[in-house]
């Protein structure tokens, strides 16, 4: 299924009446903190090889946050304590007077614990994964979330949107989930065409699909901790376009609880047919189809909910079938919690089948600055700067925002 399509159309958002240094402020997290929070700003990175480290979970008793594909992070919170951990990694349990001084976290990792567990049979333990999903998942619960959307054209950045609000799951919803959108930051550079986006809803988002087991091989692989097991997967057959389905699974294997998952779609690109949206649309193909999704155990419950996941739709276009080549349009959508699991009630605000693109809400600068949230990375505060310098090209380019 396509995600992202092109459709003749003019881009429905906010036009931005003023573009100026203030979207770089904007999208920078504030200094100043609200009664009793405190506020932290960092890099995580291997102790040994002193790379960045992405998807660090940083948390407490209350409150969430994570790192971005530089390492970096912000985390605030009105609780003192403050952990970090990925797996395959030690825990660093610290605290904001500890950090005072401090902008780098280093984390040592257990490759050297590697040792050797093979599984006589990983499709019988694979059933038993999902024989006790129901009962490992939490069925109903609310959440405060973060998440960031980027669309590139080519390689080239041109939209970016922050959503930040609650997140409810029940059984007794008619779609199971609910979303209550809190604030909103969004920005555009578009070159003046006639073409439109449309990203996954919510409902799309948060499903993800899980191969069938009499479908796919599965092998355990190594994995650098002893605590975890990794079953990799391979889909049997090839769907109509030729592409077969893999991804793995990290188990714990104390209650086959499932904390990470990733799923790839497009094995052979080439493969994949063009085709159209609509009657006139452009044509167009899907290159690239991943998913990732990571969950974390609630200790009162003793069960597991989603706290993590990305997303990233490569689709390739052509305006023209006598063009032989055309351009690549890539999303990377970015969610994570930012708060504990609670049974707040949610006053839902956006449809959560709706074009999440779509949204339109207010923003507020004091909003944003005590928020857990991803900081910027190098590209993104690069593409903010090219929106300011090329305001007042408005023949070439659409500025669309909403602050």
């Amino acid at each position: 299924m396509l995600w992202i399509y092109i459709k003749y159309e003019p881009f429905k958002f906010y036009f931005m009446k003023g573009i100026s240094l203030k979207i770089i402020l904007g999208f920078l997290v504030g200094s100043s903190a609200i009664s009793q929070s405190a506020q932290v700003k960092g890099v995580v990175v291997d102790k040994s090889t002193k790379l960045p480290l992405e998807n660090v979970v940083i948390f407490n008793e209350i409150d969430n946050s994570t790192t971005n594909k530089e390492g970096a992070f912000v985390f605030v919170s009105t609780k003192n304590q403050i952990n970090f951990n990925l797996l395959g990694y030690y825990d660093v349990a610290t605290s904001f007077d500890a950090l005072t001084n401090r902008d780098t976290i280093f984390m040592d990792s257990k490759a050297m614990e590697l040792k050797e567990v093979v599984i006589i049979n990983a499709e019988s333990f694979m059933k038993k994964v999902f024989d006790r999903m129901g009962e490992n998942f939490i069925q109903e619960y609310t959440t405060d979330f973060f998440l960031r959307n980027v669309l590139k054209k080519d390689t080239t950045l041109v939209s970016l949107q922050d959503l930040t609000g609650k997140r409810n799951r029940s059984n007794d919803n008619k779609d199971i989930y609910s979303i209550e959108i809190l604030n909103m930051r969004k920005v555009s550079l578009l070159e003046r065409k006639k073409a439109s986006l449309k990203f996954p809803d919510f409902k799309e988002f948060f499903s993800p699909p899980f191969p069938i087991i009499d479908g796919c091989y599965f092998k355990e692989e190594d994995f650098a901790d002893k605590d975890y097991r990794k079953i990799s997967f391979l889909g049997k057959q090839k769907n109509e376009w030729g592409q077969r389905v893999k991804g793995y699974f990290i188990i714990d294997p104390k209650d086959y609880a499932i904390v990470e998952y990733s799923i790839e779609m497009i094995d052979v690109f080439d493969s994949a047919p063009f085709k159209r949206a609509l009657v006139i649309g452009p044509l167009h193909r899907t290159s690239k189809y991943n998913r990732l999704y990571r969950y974390s155990k609630d200790n009162t419950q003793n069960k597991y909910f989603l706290s993590g996941a990305k997303i990233e739709i490569g689709v390739e276009v052509l305006d023209d079938k006598k063009q032989e080549k055309g351009y690549f349009l890539n999303l990377n959508m970015d969610y994570f919690i930012t708060s504990s699991i609670s049974t707040e009630k949610v006053k839902s605000n956006f449809s959560i089948d709706k074009d999440i693109f779509e949204a339109k809400f207010q923003y507020s600068s004091e909003f944003w600055n005590n928020q857990n949230q991803l900081p910027l990375t190098l590209d993104l505060k690069s593409f903010l700067q090219r929106v300011n310098e090329n305001k007042a090209k408005k023949r070439e380019y659409e500025f669309i925002g909403n602050f």
